[in-house]
């Protein structure tokens, strides 16, 4: 009997360990969990956020960038040579009219020979855009038959132009008076009409006249002063009998 006693006294005491355990797992799952650190996918920026007893520290989301709209190229100029001929204009002894178009009997009458150059603010093919040029100057350099003597005209003068520049709208040409023919003498112009300077006291003193009989190459640089727009063109100029030639280079 006293061994039966101690069996029962020892399965008990094993019950007990296994109901103490058993209890103390269960008061162990009702115990608040440690802190726990996070990281977003996605995101940089710290945050706290919080459920009962429970804190988990993670990164917010940062706002996507807005893409920036792509850069418009800005609208310019398409200044392209458009060829020479031979036209008569009158030179007139005021600044207002400048060397134009002869209008009148006695402007025809008192015409003179001249070589005159075509420029036009061209229409592109494509989608490109383009934009009216208002405030075009033409500078030029006459090369001797020599290859050694040079003339310089700062500003060359364009028909029907009331100043030194001219615009050409979008499609538009306009003519610049490269050279005529004075007493039998080639001759060029330099346009003087700067400054707001007052030539009214004197004729003819808007202009400067100087001798290019025995230059026959010129380069003519275009230059947009508002755009920035240029254009270089360089030709070959001669005569042939009372004709002009020209030839690109």
């Amino acid at each position: 009997m006293g061994w039966i006693q101690q069996h029962y006294e020892f399965i008990g005491i094993v019950l007990a360990v296994i109901t103490a355990g058993i209890a103390w797992l269960q008061l162990r799952k009702k115990e608040p969990s440690t802190t726990s650190l996070k990281r977003s996918r996605v995101d940089h920026s710290a945050i706290i956020s919080g459920s009962h007893n429970q804190v988990v520290i993670g990164q917010a989301s940062s706002p996507l960038k807005a893409s920036e709209p792509p850069k418009t190229e800005r609208a310019s100029p398409n200044l392209v040579y458009a060829g020479a001929k031979r036209k008569d204009v009158f030179v007139s002894p005021w600044p207002r009219n400048g060397i134009c178009d002869p209008s009148t009997e006695e402007e025809r009458a008192n015409a003179v020979h001249a070589l005159v150059l075509k420029f036009e603010n061209r229409i592109p093919a494509g989608n490109r855009k383009i934009a009216r040029a208002l405030n075009v100057i033409a500078k030029l350099k006459f090369r001797h038959k020599n290859g050694a003597t040079e003339r310089d005209i700062s500003y060359g003068v364009w028909l029907n132009s009331p100043c030194n520049s001219t615009d050409i709208g979008i499609g538009d040409t306009r003519e610049l008076v490269l050279m005529c023919v004075l007493e039998n003498k080639l001759v060029t112009f330099e346009d003087r009409r700067i400054d707001n300077r007052d030539f009214y006291s004197e004729a003819f003193s808007y202009v400067e006249h100087a001798d290019v009989q025995n230059y026959e190459r010129v380069d003519i640089a275009l230059i947009d002063q508002n755009t920035q727009a240029s254009l270089s063109t360089k030709l070959r100029v001669w005569r042939e009998g009372e004709s002009f030639c020209t030839s690109e280079i």
